[in-house]
């Protein structure tokens, strides 16, 4: 008994230190990162200029330039970043199948045709309002997607079929009411990409309470996802109600996809490669992939932003286009090691 409990002492250590290791790495990343999305963009900052900021002695036109765009955009790539990642984590743990994505079961096209919705026919132009309509949206569609894939005995493949049915009922609306009406075609545009050019700072501020209950009731549900993850009857037998963990997951993603939408519009890809990238460290642990998520979603959000910036230099590409660029063949590669 003695050397076996040992042995386990021995193989624990080295798995913690390295999921510690991998947190700090993320965490000092999200930081490198964000120096650097304030430092680039169309007029670049040089290292004198943000030594300027930092002593206070920058031109004012510089320092309007730094606190008005590049904080508030550096804001909204982490705050967007750690609210995808999360509900990517949760849609995964709570479907069982990797392929579990906000984007790919509609919840962020709902949340975005919510706001071209609200923004075009109804005049909707206040940060509550764009808010309102991103998290109704969301809440929506997620009902809706739910209701259909989660019958008897709930199959993540079922979910994931009424969730690809529901987005292709979304974009034949779309299209159908794009024809008719031309406003609505440009405001589609400015939003069917993601973006995070230009951040409305109101948006982002109403944003965070709906961000911060999202994250509360995800960590709140970690646990008893992790249970769900054993099948519905043992997760009954464990104290957890697994229709009431649903139900929980999905007004914790309708509020992170929303709350994310409403700032950037509907950006694909980071909800259904973050937890992959993080679980070769976390292993299957359900709250270690959700809390290891809301680090590595800013990380990728913030590279992805960064690099919009300079690949057409003194033009940008929407970051949602360069997430997707980024994310597809980091994900054949993983895919290709764990074979």
């Amino acid at each position: 008994m003695i050397p076996s409990l040992r042995e386990g002492g021995r193989s624990a250590a080295p798995h913690a230190l390295r999921l510690l290791g991998a947190g700090l790495t993320l965490a000092a990343l999200v930081v490198a990162l964000g120096i650097v999305s304030v430092l680039v963009g169309s007029r670049p900052i040089t290292p004198a200029e943000f030594g300027e900021l930092v002593s206070g002695t920058a031109s004012d036109d510089l320092t309007l330039l730094v606190w008005q765009v590049r904080v508030p955009r550096t804001l909204a790539a982490i705050l967007v970043g750690s609210a995808l990642g999360a509900a990517g984590a949760l849609m995964q743990g709570m479907t069982r199948n990797p392929l579990a994505d906000p984007g790919l079961l509609g919840v962020s096209a709902g949340s975005a045709f919510a706001v071209v919705l609200a923004m075009s026919f109804w005049g909707v132009t206040s940060a509550t309002g764009i808010a309102t309509a991103a998290v109704v949206g969301a809440a929506i569609v997620t009902a809706i997607v739910l209701g259909l894939g989660l019958r008897g005995r709930a199959q993540g493949s079922q979910l994931i079929l009424a969730g690809v049915a529901f987005s292709m009922t979304i974009a034949g609306v779309q299209s159908a009411m794009t024809l008719i009406n031309p406003r609505l075609l440009d405001a589609m545009r400015a939003w069917s990409a993601g973006s995070l050019a230009s951040p409305n700072q109101a948006v982002i501020a109403q944003s965070l309470p709906v961000l911060g209950l999202g994250i509360v009731i995800a960590l709140m549900l970690a646990r008893p996802l992790g249970a769900l993850a054993l099948g519905d009857e043992l997760a009954s037998s464990l104290g957890t109600h697994p229709m009431l963990t649903r139900a929980g997951t999905g007004v914790a993603t309708a509020l992170l996809v929303g709350g994310a939408t409403a700032i950037a519009g509907p950006i694909g890809f980071v909800g259904l490669m973050v937890p992959h990238l993080v679980r070769p460290f976390t292993g299957p642990n359900t709250t270690r992939v959700l809390l290891m998520s809301v680090l590595a979603g800013p990380v990728l959000v913030l590279a992805a932003d960064t690099l919009a910036r300079v690949v057409l230099w003194p033009g940008e590409l929407p970051v949602g286009v360069v997430a997707a660029a980024i994310g597809a063949p980091v994900l054949l590669i993983l895919l290709r090691k764990k074979r």
